[in-house]
């Protein structure tokens, strides 16, 4: 996986490293429950990590968390 982890523990502390899997996975075109089954976790705990990141990043969907994430780096092609 495409993740910068001295980035991620430096400037966004507050986004934990299963959340930037979920926001990779998403990247990609997966949905909840496909990544629930991939990460072995319930599609409700991925809606809710994805939740949890729009709002602690002040956003308004999980598109725009897309963005931030390649904008802020923890996400690259």
């Amino acid at each position: 996986m495409m993740i910068n982890s001295i980035l991620l523990r430096e400037n966004h502390s507050n986004i934990s490293e299963r959340e930037v899997e979920i926001v990779h996975l998403l990247s990609m075109g997966y949905n909840s429950k496909e990544i629930g089954e991939m990460l072995y976790i319930s599609e409700h705990t991925v809606n809710t990590h994805r939740r949890n990141m729009v709002r602690k990043l002040d956003l308004k969907n999980s598109y725009q968390l897309i963005v931030w994430a390649f904008k802020e780096r923890i996400l690259s092609f």
